[in-house]
């Protein structure tokens, strides 16, 4: 019988194509099963970590080949007792120096022990951030234009007071009038550039 006629062979395949890496330990936290993936993501020899061996050496491999200190692999140890007391799935990120971020996913198991997951989510997390400073920066644009906007609308009321005044003047006033006039079409036209503007932002909005 080969190795794929066999469900533990089937099982290894499938877990070396997965896209995530997967440690599943049992209730007396020994190791079950380890894929490779999870040794390429926190750069450790997969040789270091293998089924059989326990929850503390593996979060020791771990733990070095990240650069914990001792204290901080025994909290991570003590969070995932925590955790499989508590019953509950929990998921969170972890940030490395260089910028990349894995998110590790925690599910206990009905008969003790659980299930990790562990995917790099650099590219998806890195576009969620632009995406939010984009929504950001629109937003500021889009109080900046108002107040463009306000200052367009006081400059037609001087043109207005400035044509009255320039007809009061008659004949006087007629430069007077002409500037007025010229000042009001630049924003009559300042108004509908930023109605263009404020149809882009909130195109751009609506995209993010």
């Amino acid at each position: 019988m080969s190795n794929l006629d066999e469900p533990s062979g089937q099982l290894e395949i499938l877990m070396e194509y997965m896209r995530h890496g997967i440690v599943i330990y049992d209730r007396e936290e020994r190791i079950c099963l380890i894929n490779r993936h999870v040794s390429r993501l926190f750069a450790f020899p997969a040789q270091n970590v293998a089924s059989g061996d326990t929850l503390a050496s593996y979060i020791d491999c771990v733990g070095r080949a990240v650069g914990w200190p001792a204290a901080r692999r025994a909290a991570v140890l003590n969070n995932h007792r925590e955790w499989l007391s508590e019953g509950c799935s929990k998921t969170l990120d972890h940030h490395y120096d260089d910028g990349k971020v894995l998110e590790i996913s925690f599910h206990p198991l009905p008969s003790g022990g659980a299930v990790l997951t562990f995917v790099d989510v650099t590219h998806e997390r890195n576009l969620r951030s632009i995406g939010d400073r984009r929504d950001v920066l629109t937003l500021e644009a889009k109080v900046m234009l108002q107040r463009v906007g306000r200052i367009a609308s006081d400059t037609r009321i001087v043109a207005l007071n400035a044509s009255m005044e320039a007809a009061r003047l008659g004949n006087e006033g007629r430069a007077f009038a002409a500037v007025a006039e010229e000042v009001r079409g630049l924003s009559r036209q300042t108004s509908e550039v930023l109605v263009e503007i404020e149809r882009i932002n909130e195109a751009s909005l609506r995209l993010s």
